[in-house]
């Protein structure tokens, strides 16, 4: 059954042709008008009589006309609210869309949010829960198959929510999922209490009480059900063996005696499950349909493959090979524990598990009228496939991802929640899928600076909800998912792109968390234009070759990756757009981050830095490598850093598509920068009095040994830093020659002396104390990353008062001591070395 629009004046058959494609439902529009609505059906009956024949064929009606008219023509044909169809009514204009009845289990009240963002207009809702934003009780679960006992005091407990009287919730211990389910949909009701044990909720205190058990609590419902609503989770699998012929009644009563004096409640029958060999048993199959549940067939070499021994003995074990056929087909349908071992009758066998986590495994839901294969895919997994007398193919599916998120239907939860990406900020770059999940938005989130944003595009009868502060995305994801799962729609916003450093990873954590399976809710992302792809449109071209994005904040992650990442990203000549550059607490990554690019590209390469680019107060910087200062940046800036093809034209900068284009890539460079302009980066000198010289050698490895000997042997003063140190390190403290400070780094150590070396196995104290250095103005070896440091030790040849020094700038020591080596050799001398760095 499909929607059915009903018009009654010109206007209204107007917009009823306009609402039909959107809803894919039917358009009825008067005869005398059929010719405003060219896709409408037109009528020549009365209205009542036009309502009633709809009344039975349709899921839910929208009857665009007068509420008055509209309340006047239904009130005949309403009788029970779990047959009626929903019934919204809208003015002809769209402006105000109204439920009439039908608003949770009907679907109205999402009916009447749908059509109000099709028509720019405001859904009046007018039920208490969803005006004070708590979730529809008799909504709950739904999607996952529950049901509510039929003799439950729905009205008076949903009165106790929306009233604020304390209402106790008790979750069978066994059902961890149902658990989870439960807090995350009551997350927003201050009002609801968990307890221990389902006898609690006896308690006066609670003026109404919420149960969710597969076992039967007769005596205990007697005495609460006045003021309870109790949810039956369809969590068990009851495995049947059978003999040929047996009757769909003699199964019934196995069924249900089995299920009786194990104290369990035959409505939380979720699913039957059987072998292959009895997948056309017809009393099987009537069962299924007489209990409105899927048949799971499960495969032969599926049963095959199972250990015997783990189950009881079988007769099929003896005619068929099988390890049996009511336990194990029960165990791998639900893919957990037995509840009830398999219990023989005359002429069958019956067994129940209970799905693992409380939620069945690999079941679909398909209807009873037909069976479900069950086998395994290429992984081992289970899948579960109609048999082939149905209408699919009958081979197991593959998990395959949607081309987009399903919407629910009216009979499905009606919360989606859009993760909206708003881009750069001019709006100009907002996309047109952005701009309509925002108009479609009840409510829209964000960061304040988000907000601001995208408050031009919003609409007055929209919910804002605006986080005044960075710091605490988990908390606001789990708020929007919340919100979603009530039954709202919701749109939570971030600039640029939402999957690129923003609010998408912190959504899809928590959902993964709480064992989200694609549907509650809904989960839709709009792509967006990121910073540095604003930034590089700016600039011109200079991300067209091969390109990586780092964010330098360490608040997530340690320094220590950040610093193996822009390390490889150096080497392989990436351009490099950087994120999160710069702020109040963190003011040396971005230094330390362009010192290690500097030791892969000439100085010359471009650099641009960019702020806020594409908002009001944009602010774009163009320079070189070489020349690039840190203080250029803060949060709001996205650094752009070139290749070692990267060149710049005007105050544009770009990047060749291949390296062929290398020649002509170095000519514009050296017609950009002059060799004059050109400073070079290392400056060479020998110290000839090292007498008064005063280092500090941070690290007693082998490193560190190596370190201090060179400085012993010019006769420099030295002092060790180290909790540990070598035997030889040890030895020249005992005698005297060094002294050892047998503890860790600390701030300050730095004091007084000349010259630092960091040379410990740790790269985050090898990188402070660089930092500390600078800061003090101490020259400092960083032996891991020389390019922290502002000094190196060349390796040294001596010989009748001719030293030759060979660097590779610390980046390849050995390199540089072979080819020492080398050159000693040629000039044929003996050698007289200083193996250092």
């Amino acid at each position: 059954m499909s929607i059915t629009i009903i018009a009654v004046t010109r206007a209204g058959a107007r917009l009823a042709e306009r609402l039909a494609p959107e809803l894919n439902a039917v358009a009825r529009v008067p005869a005398k008008f059929a010719g405003e609505a060219i896709i409408a059906t037109p009528y020549t009956a009365s209205l009542s009589d036009e309502v009633r024949y709809w009344w039975g064929r349709s899921r839910a009606l929208a009857l665009i006309m007068a509420s008055g008219i509209a309340v006047r023509t239904i009130v005949p044909l309403i009788s029970h609210k779990t047959t009626d169809p929903a019934v919204v009514c809208l003015d002809e204009a769209g402006r105000f869309v109204i439920p009439l009845i039908g608003g949770h289990q009907a679907g109205a009240n999402d009916l009447a949010r749908r059509i109000a963002a099709l028509t720019g207009g405001q859904a009046a809702i007018t039920t208490a829960s969803d005006t004070q934003g708590f979730p529809a009780l008799d909504m709950i679960g739904r999607n996952k198959g529950w049901r509510i006992a039929g003799d439950s005091a729905l009205t008076h407990t949903m009165a106790c929510l929306v009233n604020g009287d304390l209402i106790g919730c008790w979750v069978e211990p066994d059902l961890p999922d149902a658990r989870r389910w439960m807090e995350n949909h009551l997350a927003l009701c201050p009002n609801i209490e968990f307890v221990n044990t389902a006898a609690d909720l006896m308690d006066a205190r609670y003026a109404a009480a919420l149960l969710v058990t597969h076992h039967q609590i007769n005596d205990l419902w007697k005495k609460l059900r006045a003021k309870s609503v109790r949810y039956l989770p369809p969590v068990l699998v009851v495995g049947i063996g059978c003999r040929r012929g047996v009757s769909v009644d003699e199964l019934y009563d196995a069924l249900r005696t089995t299920l009786a004096d194990a104290g369990l409640d035959e409505r939380c029958v979720g699913a039957l499950a059987t072998a292959e060999i009895k997948a056309d048993e017809p009393g099987l199959i009537a069962l299924a349909n007489r209990l409105a549940i899927p048949l799971h067939v499960v495969s032969t070499a599926e049963l095959a493959a199972l250990d015997a021994t783990k189950f009881s003995r079988s007769a099929a074990t003896v005619h068929f090979d099988l390890p049996g056929v009511a336990e194990p087909c029960a165990v791998i349908v639900s893919g957990g524990p037995l509840l009830v071992p398999k219990r023989a009758f005359p002429r069958c066998t019956i067994a129940t598990t209970l799905a693992e986590h409380g939620t069945l495994r690999g079941t679909r839901h398909m209807g009873a009228h037909g069976s479900t294969r069950i086998g395994t895919n290429s992984h081992g997994s289970i899948v579960s496939h109609p048999a082939p007398n149905r209408e699919h193919p009958s081979h197991p599916r593959k998990s395959v991802v949607p081309s987009r998120p399903t919407i629910p239907k009216h009979d499905q939860p009606s919360g989606v929640l859009t993760l909206v990406s708003i881009g750069p900020g001019d709006p100009q770059h907002l996309t047109f899928a952005a701009r309509e999940a925002l108009r479609r938005a009840e409510i829209v989130a964000g960061y304040r600076v988000y907000i601001d944003l995208a408050l031009p595009l919003l609409q007055p009868h929209q919910e804002v909800l605006v986080t005044p502060a960075m710091g605490d995305e988990a908390g606001r994801a789990r708020h929007a998912i919340e919100l979603a799962r009530a039954g709202r729609r919701v749109a939570l916003i971030s600039s640029g792109d939402i999957g690129i450093y923003a609010m998408a990873a912190p959504v899809f954590e928590a959902l993964r968390d709480d064992g989200w399976t694609g549907d509650d809710p809904v989960v839709e992302v709009i792509p967006g234009i990121s910073a540095f792809q604003a930034l590089a449109a700016r600039l011109g071209a200079p991300v067209s070759h091969d390109f990586c994005v780092i964010s330098l904040s360490d608040l997530l992650t340690p320094w220590e990756v950040i610093e193996r990442r822009l390390r490889a990203a150096a080497q392989a000549d990436f351009v490099v757009a950087l994120y999160n550059p710069r702020s109040r607490g963190r003011d040396w990554q971005l230094d330390a981050a362009l010192r290690i690019l500097r030791t892969h590209r000439p100085p010359t390469t471009p650099v641009a830095f960019g702020r806020n680019v594409s908002r009001d107060d944009e602010h774009v910087i163009l320079t070189t490598l070489a020349a690039a200062d840190p203080l250029d940046a803060d949060m709001f800036t996205v650094v752009l850093v070139g290749n070692s093809q990267s060149y710049m034209l005007g105050e544009r900068m770009a990047t060749p598509r291949g390296y062929t284009a290398r020649a002509q890539s170095e000519a514009n460079r050296s017609e950009a920068f002059p060799a004059s302009n050109q400073t070079p980066r290392e400056y060479p000198i020998v110290l000839t009095d090292t007498s008064r010289l005063s280092a500090i050698v941070i690290g007693g490895g082998a490193v560190g040994e190596r370190k201090v000997r060179g400085l012993l042997e010019v006769g420099a003063s030295v002092r060790l830093v180290s909790p540990t140190a070598t035997p030889q390190l040890a030895a020249w403290a005992e005698a005297g020659r060094i002294t050892w400070d047998q503890r860790a780094y600390t701030q300050g150590d730095l004091a007084g002396a000349l010259l630092a070396f960091a040379a410990t196995s740790d790269r985050s104290v090898n990188s402070r104390i660089a930092r500390d250095a600078a800061v003090a103005g101490i020259l400092c070896n960083v032996a891991d990353a020389p390019e922290e440091g502002c000094f190196h030790v060349p390796a040294v040849y001596r010989s009748g008062g001719v030293t030759i020094a060979v660097s590779s700038g610390g980046a390849a020591p050995a390199r540089a001591a072979a080819l020492r080596d080398a050159i000693a050799q040629w000039l044929g001398q003996s050698l007289n070395i200083e193996g250092h760095r």
